[in-house]
C-alpha cells in the first residue's frame, strides 16, 4: 500500500436506519440491529476514496449482499438477506493514492422479520351460535410489506383437536353456518397467521356454544312387567297323581290278562 499522511486517513462509520427507527445509529461488533427494511450505511471521510465496497455475510443462510461503487458512500437494504442472521459486515475502500482501507465487524445480528401477531375477537367465550356467524379476529405484523395468510379451526372439544374452516384467506373475517353442527359447550376458534416465514395463533379465550342439532343420550328399552306362571291348585297335583297311578295299574291288568288268554 502506498503511504498517506495520517490527517489523511479516512475514517469509516458504519450505521443503520429502518422504517421504525429513522434516526442513523452507530453500529459496531456483536450489535443486535433489528427493524423494518434495515439500511446499513458506510461513510468514509475525508473524501480520498475514489471506490468503496460493502458486503454484509450471513453465513448461516448463507447469503452474501454486496454493493461496490466508485464513490465513499454506500447504502444497502438488508431485508433482502431473506431472513433475521448473525453477519460479518466488511467495508472497503480504495484511495486516491492507491492505498486500499478495509474494516471488519463482525457478529452483528441484523433482524429485518417480525413474527406476525393474531387476536381473535370473536367469539371469545360465552357466546351462543346457531346459524350463520362470523368469526373476526385482528392482525398485526412490524413489517409494513408482509402479506398475511390466515386459517381458521374450529374445536368442539375444548382444543383436544381441530378441524379446518379455512385457509389461505386474507380476510380478517370468517362466515360461520353452524346449522348443521351438534350443539357443542365446548367450542373454541382457533385462528392462525402466517407472513411466509413466521407465524403465531391464537385462540377463544373461553369456550362458547355453537350448533343447532341437540344430540340426546341412547335410552334402554322398555320392557314389561314380568308375569310368572299360575301355581297349580293341590287338588289338581292329587286328581293327575291319581290319574297316572290308575292308569299305570290298568296296564299291568290288561297286560297279565292278554298273557293268560294267549
Amino acid at each position: 500500500m502506498n503511504r498517506i499522511l495520517s490527517a489523511e486517513i479516512p475514517t469509516l462509520n458504519i450505521s443503520y436506519t429502518s422504517r421504525t427507527n429513522p434516526i442513523d445509529t452507530q453500529v459496531k461488533s456483536g450489535d443486535v440491529i433489528a427493524g423494518d427494511h434495515v439500511v446499513l450505511k458506510a461513510q468514509w471521510t475525508p473524501t480520498l476514496v475514489n471506490r468503496s465496497r460493502l458486503e454484509i455475510n450471513a453465513h448461516a443462510i448463507p447469503t452474501l449482499l454486496w454493493l461496490e461503487e466508485n464513490q465513499a458512500s454506500l447504502e444497502i437494504d438488508t431485508r433482502a438477506l431473506g431472513n433475521n442472521a448473525s453477519c460479518t459486515i466488511t467495508a472497503t475502500a480504495w484511495l486516491s493514492n492507491g492505498s486500499i482501507m478495509e474494516a471488519v465487524f463482525t457478529d452483528v445480528y441484523i433482524g429485518n422479520y417480525f413474527i406476525p401477531k393474531v387476536v381473535v375477537t370473536s367469539p371469545n367465550g360465552g357466546e351462543e351460535w346457531t346459524g350463520v356467524h362470523n368469526i373476526t379476529w385482528t392482525a398485526s405484523d412490524v413489517n409494513a410489506d408482509d402479506e398475511l395468510l390466515f386459517e381458521v379451526f374450529f374445536s368442539s372439544d375444548s382444543g383436544e383437536s381441530f378441524e379446518s374452516l379455512a385457509s389461505s384467506t386474507n380476510l380478517t373475517w370468517f362466515e360461520w353456518d353452524c346449522t348443521e353442527l351438534h350443539q357443542s359447550d365446548a367450542s373454541l376458534i382457533r385462528v392462525r397467521v402466517s407472513d411466509g416465514i413466521y407465524f403465531s395463533s391464537d385462540s377463544s379465550d373461553n369456550v362458547f356454544t355453537a350448533g343447532a342439532i341437540v344430540t340426546t343420550s341412547p335410552t334402554s328399552p322398555t320392557t314389561g312387567p314380568t308375569t310368572t306362571p299360575p301355581e297349580l291348585e293341590p287338588r289338581i297335583i292329587v286328581f293327575v297323581i291319581i290319574l297316572l297311578f290308575s292308569c299305570g295299574v290298568m296296564a299291568l291288568v290288561v297286560y297279565y290278562a292278554a298273557r293268560k288268554w294267549l
